[in-house]
């Protein structure tokens, strides 16, 4: 209520300041109001007289000269054509100012105009021009009476602005805001003493006001604006702000906001102390446990908070009680993991195991074979078998969760592939294997679908020293945009399989296919130019366990 009484009082003060200053300045423009409204008297007269008499220059000249004797503050009284020949004029001479662009603009926009002439070209001093134009019964305008007032003849010895020790200059402006006098200096000087980045023009059309700015050169002024001929000529007060507006209302608001604001500031001080001391500390040592706990694991201390409020220790307990709910449990599944990654990597060695047993029986069963085709078709066998032993002691070997590194796989089985058949030695293998980590029920599929390929490139290879040149294999498996693997094998195929008759598909290209269809794989195999090519391609999945596994 102190604030908003003391605003009110402050406001009022300032508004009765500014209703002060604007009649200080209106009081101070007197003798400027004064001979405008003589000139403009005496215009209107002239406007009516003068246009009868232009068939006799004498007479009107006489009629110009007679103004100008009984008003002793005007230099000139005259009738300027739209021609620009000045026939009647108090000089008594003819002259003509037909070039002056400013009676161009006279003509276009014909009104009473109040201008500043710094070179009158009759008394030869700067003066104050009064323009009014004359128009014939058409409405048509024939030409402008003009009267002028020099400077020097305006009392600038006015008594209420010696007393007035706060005024620095008082100045007159047109409706354009050219300047037109001043009171205390030179009108040249003035520019230096106005607003700084304010359009005088506009100042003009905004009439009665009181502000408060910098001038051109940096100083803060009062400036205040009242009228004196309206919708023509305008006074500009300007003032030193001590004892006015801004001193008097720097020390009021002082004086009348300082007391409530202490008193806010204290209060405020006041609630912010016990804010602190009932809660806001409490609750940062419990944030602080919390984020401990997020990085450590660490339980919080049970009496850190006994002389909290009962809500703060409420919340400290439950967090205390969530806290050890939370290590048990992580504790419980960590073991629960642990088991059941040594439960599975037992599951994937005893597996291996056993295929290595079957291998070492096939083995058995190859050396009591009599006849080679039955050797070949178990010799594929075993190839297989230790195919998927392979592949299960990776599993068992990782450190991965689940992930296998595929591309190693790949490599490890066809290299083993490659080196178990006779006559390896005089076969160029070319690997380029890109490391890629996929889930055992792609891993594996893939895996068994390398090897055999690579078995059936072999199985139909020329056999050594048959064909001309080095026997080849070249295999690349790379990961592409959006996970898309590509597995491509490439080898000479035999002679005869190149010009003969397309052989049956036999058991390799089945369990390609078979392979290729766990992967959701296409595949394309055949002769391709001078090779036989098998490419298969296909999309890396996430690991997705059957229902009912959680």
């Amino acid at each position: 209520m102190a604030i908003y009484q003391t605003s009110n009082l402050s406001e009022t003060a300032e508004d009765n300041a500014e209703l002060a200053l604007l009649a200080l300045t209106q009081q101070a423009a007197g003798e400027e109001r004064t001979v405008l409204r003589m000139a403009r008297g005496a215009a209107e007269v002239l406007a009516l007289t003068a246009p009868q008499m232009l068939d006799d220059p004498e007479d009107c000249s006489r009629l110009m000269r007679g103004v100008v004797g009984r008003y002793a503050r005007f230099s000139y009284a005259g009738f300027t054509p739209v021609s620009g020949i000045v026939t009647c004029s108090s000089a008594g001479r003819t002259f003509d100012i037909g070039d002056d662009p400013r009676l161009a603009d006279w003509i276009r926009d014909p009104k009473a105009r109040v201008i500043v002439n710094m070179d009158g070209p009759v008394s030869e001093q700067s003066v104050i021009v009064y323009s009014l134009p004359v128009f014939e019964s058409r409405g048509v305008v024939t030409g402008f009476i003009t009267i002028s007032i020099p400077h020097s003849r305006l009392n600038s010895a006015d008594p209420l602005l010696d007393d007035q020790r706060q005024l620095i200059e008082l100045v007159t402006f047109n409706v354009d805001g050219e300047l037109l006098t001043t009171t205390r200096g030179a009108l040249a000087d003035a520019p230096a003493l106005l607003p700084a980045g304010i359009d005088m023009a506009r100042v003009a059309r905004e009439g009665r006001t009181a502000m408060t700015w910098e001038d051109a050169e940096g100083r803060t002024r009062v400036y205040t604006v009242a009228v004196i001929e309206p919708g023509q000529v305008y006074v500009m007060g300007i003032w030193r702000p001590e004892g006015w507006l801004s001193e008097d209302r720097v020390s009021r608001l002082l004086s009348a906001f300082g007391i409530p604001v202490l008193m806010w500031m204290a209060s405020l001080g006041v609630a912010l102390l016990a804010v602190n001391w009932l809660v806001t500390r409490h609750l940062t040592t419990l944030g602080r446990q919390m984020a401990m706990f997020t990085a450590t694991r660490r339980l919080p201390p049970s009496d850190t908070a006994r002389k909290a409020p009962t809500e703060i220790l409420r919340i400290q307990r439950s967090f205390r009680r969530m806290t050890d709910a939370l290590v048990r449990d992580e504790a419980a599944m960590e073991n629960a993991v642990r088991e059941k990654a040594v439960l599975v990597k037992e599951i994937h060695h005893r597996v291996k195991n056993n295929l290595q047993l079957i291998s070492s029986i096939i083995n058995m069963q190859i050396r009591d074979a009599e006849g080679e085709e039955a050797k070949d078709a178990l010799r594929r066998t075993q190839d297989r078998v230790l195919s998927m032993a392979t592949i299960h002691r990776d599993l068992y070997q990782t450190n991965e969760t689940g992930l296998v590194d595929v591309g190693h796989l790949i490599g490890e089985v066809v290299e083993k592939t490659v080196s178990m058949t006779p006559g390896a030695e005089d076969i160029e293998l070319s690997l380029d294997i890109q490391p890629v980590w996929l889930f055992p029920d792609q891993a594996v599929p893939l895996s068994l679908l390398a090897s055999e390929g690579v078995v059936n490139a072999l199985k139909h290879m020329p056999p050594p020293g048959a064909a001309a040149g080095t026997r080849w294999i070249k295999l690349s498996f790379h990961e592409g945009q959006d996970r898309i693997c590509r597995l491509e094998l490439a080898n000479h195929p035999a002679e005869r399989e190149a010009k003969g008759p397309k052989p049956r598909r036999g058991m390799g290209q089945k369990l390609i296919r078979a392979f290729a269809t766990q992967l959701g794989a296409t595949v394309q195999m055949g002769l391709v130019d001078d090779h036989y090519a098998l490419t298969v391609e296909f999309a890396a999945s996430d690991f997705a366990p059957l229902p009912g596994t959680f």
